[in-house]
């Protein structure tokens, strides 16, 4: 095995490991995607694993871009703005602007990121 730095990742064993937590976030949001798509809760985990992502995103930016799929994000920030505009009512009105902003600001961040392939 190779070592060709000081980083945690700069040896042939772990190199890609970043990759794996980057898919393991995509998935997550897959799954909280799907949930919100037909949610009437006001609550949801989605924000979260993409705050997540973005932290991966910004150190792993490579493999970021070659994970992360453009038509992903773009799905996501309609599934959900349309799952924020049913279920606005039943936030509490004190966080309603605040969560949308900061909902705003992350799919703004994660649209950095990614490419238009479909694989």
């Amino acid at each position: 095995m190779r070592i060709f730095g000081i980083k945690p990742e700069d040896n042939e064993a772990a190199e890609f490991e970043n990759a794996r937590y980057i898919n393991l976030a995509i998935e997550h949001i897959n799954k909280s995607n799907e949930w919100l798509k037909n949610s009437d809760k006001p609550y949801q985990a989605m924000l979260a694993h993409i705050d997540i992502l973005v932290m991966l995103a910004k150190r792993f930016p490579v493999n970021a871009n070659l994970l992360i799929k453009q038509y992903q994000t773009k799905e996501w920030r309609e599934t959900f703005n349309e799952w924020f505009n049913r279920c606005e009512k039943k936030i509490p009105s004190k966080y309603r602007e605040g969560i949308k902003a900061n909902a705003d600001e992350l799919f703004t961040e994660l649209e950095k990121y990614g490419n238009n392939l479909r694989y």
